[in-house]
């Protein structure tokens, strides 16, 4: 906001020092004019990101009726009984180089391989799999990449799983392998408070997701006003930590009306749009 206010007192600063003189008030009113019309323009390029146009990437899942997954399900027992509810669960895994396995675990590795967690789940080959990718490395991803592969050849995963990393350019050899991919957009809503920093963000995704068209972006939902203004044309998941209420859940159906929005991570045991 502190930028729309800097042409006017330009204005009145100016308009003060040269008030005898008609022949430049008339040059300052003309100056003035150029500058509005100038910053407007750039304004409205910002948002041009919705409007160019791209080959929007295939959504991993499309189901506008049924669109909650359950969020941090990190066992198999767990899993079992969100699946009763959920068509698909999200899940945190790390890479342990030691083992040359996937583990699950939010802030470290648990000892539950990756491959125990699907043998121990009922026709798992029915559901969607969300994978955080916790420690994605220069380090692993080759070998990251090779048993991501393994996994959705084994348990019959064509098309049902999406790994999702911040790292663009790592992430992008997952979708070279034709792996769905997810690129994390981290939450930075409460420092987008002026003109500037939104431009920086808005800058910095458009040439990476131009350059690398991941099949989804995903973001907390705190940064849907952003996504909403500048994202429309990608798809997108979102998670809701936080909203477990049962007001919050309102809050949740209005986030599935919106079309771009294709999966929403939720913490209830029960699917309440299913």
């Amino acid at each position: 906001m502190q930028v729309l206010f800097l042409p006017f007192v330009l204005h009145l600063v100016l308009s003060n020092w040269v008030y005898k003189n008609n022949q430049m008030k008339i040059i300052l009113k003309l100056l003035f004019f150029t500058f509005i019309v100038f910053f407007a323009s750039s304004c409205e390029k910002d948002n041009t990101f919705n409007t160019k146009k791209y080959d929007t990437p295939e959504a991993i899942y499309d189901f506008p009726n049924n669109k909650l997954w359950k969020h941090r399900v990190n066992t198999a027992k767990e899993a079992n009984e969100a699946l009763k509810e959920y068509n698909g669960i999200e899940l945190d895994v790390f890479f342990v180089d030691g083992a040359s396995e996937f583990q699950t675990g939010h802030d470290s590795p648990s000892g539950i391989s990756l491959e125990s967690y699907f043998d121990s789940i009922t026709n798992c080959s029915q559901y969607y799999y969300w994978l955080d990718f916790k420690n994605l490395s220069n380090y692993n991803i080759s070998s990251a990449v090779g048993e991501i592969k393994n996994i959705i050849n084994k348990y019959n995963l064509q098309k049902k799983l999406i790994v999702e990393s911040d790292k663009a350019d790592l992430l992008n050899s997952f979708k070279l392998s034709d792996i769905f991919t997810s690129y994390w957009i981290p939450d930075v809503s409460k420092n987008l408070i002026d003109y500037f920093a939104e431009k920086e963000l808005i800058d910095e995704l458009e040439t990476t997701l131009t350059k690398y068209q991941f099949n989804v972006i995903s973001a907390h939902y705190n940064m849907l006003p952003f996504m909403e203004k500048y994202l429309k044309r990608y798809n997108c998941h979102i998670w809701t930590n936080g909203l477990i209420s049962e007001e919050d859940k309102q809050k949740i159906l209005n986030f599935s009306y919106k079309q771009n929005i294709k999966v929403i991570l939720v913490d209830y045991d029960t699917n309440f749009l299913n």
